[in-house]
């Protein structure tokens, strides 16, 4: 067992796809998946980008919006989740300081094991 912390200064400055006041630590990388905690301060955002696998976004605190592609800005708050699909452009902004949890899936797992 091992218990990680992401409350400490562990995080790390995000500037790819011209991302602003964004922050991430990873918590937990495995041979199928990555676990990381993003922080995205007020009026920051994660530039548009294509998720580089399967990519689901756990809103824990804050809010802000959410788009695929050209399409809508959509809000999402603490307590949504956001799934982008491997391939799938997306771009992530805070209307007040978001805290969220990211998990990476690099494989289709079967549901037969």
């Amino acid at each position: 067992m091992e218990i990680v912390s992401f409350d400490g200064p562990a995080a790390r400055p995000m500037e790819a796809f011209g991302s602003v006041g964004v922050t991430a630590q990873v918590l937990f990388q495995g041979d199928a998946a990555v676990v990381t905690v993003l922080r995205v301060a007020a009026g920051g955002e994660i530039g548009r980008h294509p998720a580089p696998v399967d990519q689901l976004l756990v809103v824990t605190r804050g809010r802000g919006a959410v788009r695929a592609g050209d399409g809508d800005w959509q809000s999402v708050r603490a307590g949504q989740a956001v799934v982008w699909r491997s391939g799938e452009e997306h771009t992530t902004r805070a209307d007040e300081d978001i805290e969220a949890v990211v998990v990476e899936v690099a494989a289709s797992r079967s549901a037969h094991g």
